[in-house]
């Protein structure tokens, strides 16, 4: 938490942090400091839940810091948002890869020899996909999947007649039965 911290201030960048308190409401693992710290400087603000797609859609959004999980990918691809990626495990790993090396909508963080993100490599992986060639190909490429993805979900889309036809289904079904 605290190296995530040091990335996101040294970043420059405006930033939402989103720090979920462990249900026993115990927050030392992100003590009272670090979020004045953080929250004093103007630069972000630290709050324990919001609307993740609310927060995507918005345009001032110009990169999401994600575990990679399946949701938190494709709301971030639907939203073409850009992405960086610090999975931990199970399907994250490949999320990212797929970010990363197929999609090309993100770039993954490199973690020390003990597993932690460091605040520097987090600064380095922000300014990669906000700034420069680079990133400006990352946001271009997150762009075109925005609209691969609206153009499935609208009326008569790929998406849109495949849960049209499970839904059918799930009817045909269901009057079977009764």
């Amino acid at each position: 938490m605290e190296e995530i911290s040091i990335g996101l201030l040294e970043s420059g960048k405006p930033f939402l942090w989103v720090v979920r308190l462990p249900e026993d409401g115990d927050d030392r693992q992100f003590d009272v400091e670090l979020r004045r710290r953080l929250g004093g400087t103007g630069q972000g603000m630290v709050v324990p839940w919001c609307s993740q797609v609310e927060v995507l859609s918005r345009p001032s959004t110009g990169c999401f810091l994600t575990h990679c999980g399946w949701n938190s990918t494709s709301e971030s691809m639907a939203m073409g948002v850009p992405m960086v990626c610090f999975p931990k495990w199970t399907d994250q790993t490949t999320n990212a890869k797929l970010v990363e090396d197929v999609w090309k909508v993100g770039v993954r963080v490199k973690v020390n020899e003990d597993g932690v993100l460091e605040g520097g490599e987090l600064k380095k992986c922000l300014e990669e996909v906000m700034e420069g060639k680079r990133g400006e190909e990352i946001r271009k490429n997150a762009r075109k999947w925005r609209g691969l993805a609206r153009e499935a979900a609208a009326e008569g889309g790929s998406s849109y007649l495949n849960i049209k036809a499970f839904v059918e289904e799930v009817r045909d079904v269901l009057s079977f039965l009764t």
